[in-house]
């Protein structure tokens, strides 16, 4: 009876047959004279061989899993979460914590061979220790099979059973956590120094999307990945090459560790990504003498190492973050690099000043009159192609064969255009070189566009007030005196303005983002100023409304957008808009008036002069309810320039008590 219940410690006798309900009593042939205490101690060991036997039967349906699985791939779908290389790891461990048991059993065989008159007592002395281990086992099994767990996900939930105060368990957890490590570690290396996601049962927390973001596409890229036919698209969007497309990587939240924070977790897949642009340089595929780039200096064996010696131990957070810090700033600051010395950061940034806030005056003062003698003849379908030659025209005759910056431009819209008002929808559309397109992905060109969009009317205004003015005094007649002071009150205004954005604000606030791109530190940094850059040019630009209440949920995300309310314009911005349509109707008809006025345009001239009242009216007392809060100490200057010597305000009663 001793031989046959070692043998059953050893070996199950019923193959996988190991229910939960399993009978040990057909296992022996139990004779009328065994004491019911021998009986009792006989199942108490084969309950334990029983957990032993359940545990090895586990061990070999997982790998067998995993080995059919690989044979055939296609069933991935129905089968990824019951095998893969974190439930093989975990059997290794699980197959190494159990080589005492097996020693322990092989001993007791030997002993029994030298002394067959071994009791059932003695038995259960030398294997009752290990009972405890295998209900920790049992548990941690149950885990897997009842909660689906699977993945990196399983060593955070394994870790309790390190802390769980009983030693033999401690240890065995640590044995497996460890055997576990190395497939966790060894896709984390190969993700953040390499940029490779090789994941075949999806069980790091890190996935491949397998297609484009859709953060850094444009509407005529998506267009074109949705299988659209290519002559559908508008030939002009083709002139301007758009940036490479960024792959999608996500981070699958159910599958994150306990023990990985997720700042952490975004913070890893923040540089995978980076190294994954920086290894797909567009360039490399038309450039035979291309070098691929050295990330990290030569030292890519060393970071790999460095990062792999962490699964010898125990998850130790602040090694751990240490690490990855370390990895962060080589990558963050490698990237900087690149995007200064091969991306030309700043000539990029002087070009969006130029072209997008309109700081090449003389080209868009031309191109506006220029334009707008041609637009009277043009069809509504041939606006945007007539203007863009117009624009690539009189850029080529102010610059020549000097500058050809202008062809990395060309103009667009947003929506269809009339011939009517071609201006309020008009945008542009700029080349971005790479690895740039991270900082001017889509929606910050989209806030750019806003911006150039309302330049482009004040200027348009601007333009139509003083070719008024130029038509009134060529006539070489006299003016009715209310209509020439109506026409310069709006031109003080509208002057102005347009000074107060191009000077006090645009130049001043490109001036803080080039000091801060110089003290930039890496890549992050060229994020955070360039927000800072947009967020305050469009607040002060009265475009759009600063998001007060945003806050930066990742701070090491590739995709961030700046903390404003892009569908919210200003209350200024508004009554700006309103002061530029009242211009352009008042050009329109002060146009055709003659010198003597009939009482139709009498009549006319006072609805324009009321209007105009109570847009200033509106205006000033915006302006100044504004300069009382804490953000609007720089609104001093625009209303010391609109209201000089109280000009307006001193005709009402009071402005800052008016009533919108």
């Amino acid at each position: 009876m001793i031989h046959e219940c070692l043998f059953n410690l050893w070996n199950n006798a019923d193959g996988e047959n190991v229910s939960e309900t399993y009978n040990w009593t057909h296992l022996f042939e139990l004779q009328d004279f065994l004491h019911p205490g021998e009986q009792k101690l006989l199942q108490t060991i084969v309950e334990i061989a029983t957990d032993y036997h359940k545990i090895n039967n586990f061990i070999k349906r997982k790998l067998n899993q995993t080995a059919n699985f690989e044979a055939n791939s296609a069933q991935l779908n129905e089968k990824s979460t019951q095998c893969g290389f974190y439930l093989t790891a975990f059997c290794a461990g699980v197959h190494k914590t159990l080589d005492g048991y097996r020693k322990n059993i092989v001993a007791l065989e030997q002993m029994f061979l030298d002394n067959p008159q071994l009791s059932l007592t003695f038995i259960l002395s030398n294997v009752e220790k290990y009972r405890t281990l295998f209900q920790a086992l049992m548990s941690m099994i149950h885990i897997i099979q009842n909660d689906n767990v699977h993945g990196c996900l399983l060593i955070g939930r394994l870790h309790k059973y390190v802390s769980c105060g009983v030693d033999q368990v401690a240890a065995a957890a640590d044995e497996i956590i460890k055997s576990m490590n190395s497939v966790f570690y060894r896709h984390l290396c190969n993700w953040i120094i390499y940029g490779d996601l090789v994941d075949t049962f999806e069980e790091f927390f890190i996935r491949d999307g397998k297609s484009p973001d859709e953060n850094f596409l444009y509407p005529e890229q998506m267009v074109e990945l949705s299988l659209e036919s290519s002559a559908s698209l508008n030939i002009q969007k083709r002139r301007i090459r758009r940036p490479p497309v960024v792959r999608k990587f996500f981070i699958n939240w159910d599958m994150v560790p306990i023990f990985i924070s997720e700042d952490m977790a975004e913070s890893i897949l923040f540089m995978g990504r980076i190294v994954w642009i920086i290894r797909n340089d567009p360039r490399k595929s038309g450039d035979e003498n291309y070098q691929i780039k050295n990330i990290w200096g030569g030292q890519d064996i060393e970071y790999y190492n460095k990062v792999q010696m962490l699964e010898n131990q125990l998850f130790n957070n602040t090694e751990f973050q240490k690490t990855m810090e370390e990895c962060r700033v080589k990558l963050t600051k490698y990237l900087w690099s690149i995007m200064l010395d091969e991306g030309n950061l700043v000539e990029h940034l002087h070009l969006i000043r130029d072209y997008y806030a309109l700081g090449r005056g003389e080209l868009f003062q031309q191109f506006i009159r220029v334009a707008e003698d041609h637009l009277k003849d043009t069809t509504s379908d041939l606006v945007v192609q007539n203007l863009n030659f117009i624009f690539l025209e009189t850029a080529r005759k102010i610059y020549g064969d000097n500058d050809k910056t202008y062809l990395k431009f060309e103009l667009t819209s947003n929506s269809d255009i009339t011939r009517t008002n071609p201006w309020s929808r008009l945008q542009m559309n700029f080349e971005i070189d790479w690895p740039l397109h991270i900082v001017f992905h889509p929606k910050v060109m989209e806030l750019y566009n806003k911006l150039f969009c309302f330049l482009l009317r004040l200027r348009k205004t601007q333009i139509d007030l003083h070719k008024l003015w130029a038509e009134q005094v060529s006539r070489k007649k006299r003016i009715d005196r209310r209509v020439w002071t109506l026409r310069q009150n709006l031109m003080f205004l509208v002057n102005n303005l347009q000074y107060y954005l191009q000077v006090d604000v645009i130049e001043a606030q490109f001036s803080f983002l080039l000091k801060a791109v110089e003290n930039a530190n890496g890549f992050e940094d060229i994020i955070k100023v360039h927000h800072e850059f947009i967020s305050n040019l469009l607040a002060k630009t009265f475009v759009s409304t600063p998001d007060e209440e945003h806050t930066c949920k990742n701070k090491r995300s590739l995709y961030q957008v700046p903390a404003i309310q892009c569908e919210v314009p200003s209350k200024v911005y508004s009554i700006i808009i309103k002061l530029l349509e009242l211009c352009d109707r008042f050009c329109l008809v002060a146009s055709i008036w003659d010198s003597e006025l009939s009482d139709i345009e009498l009549e006319e001239l006072e609805i324009f002069q009321g209007q105009s009242d109570v847009v200033v009216e509106s205006m000033l007392f915006i302006l100044h309810r504004l300069r009382e809060k804490a953000s609007g100490e720089h609104l001093l200057q625009l209303l010391s320039q609109l209201d000089f010597n109280r000009y307006f305000s001193k005709h009402k009663t009071d402005t800052n008590s008016s009533v919108i």
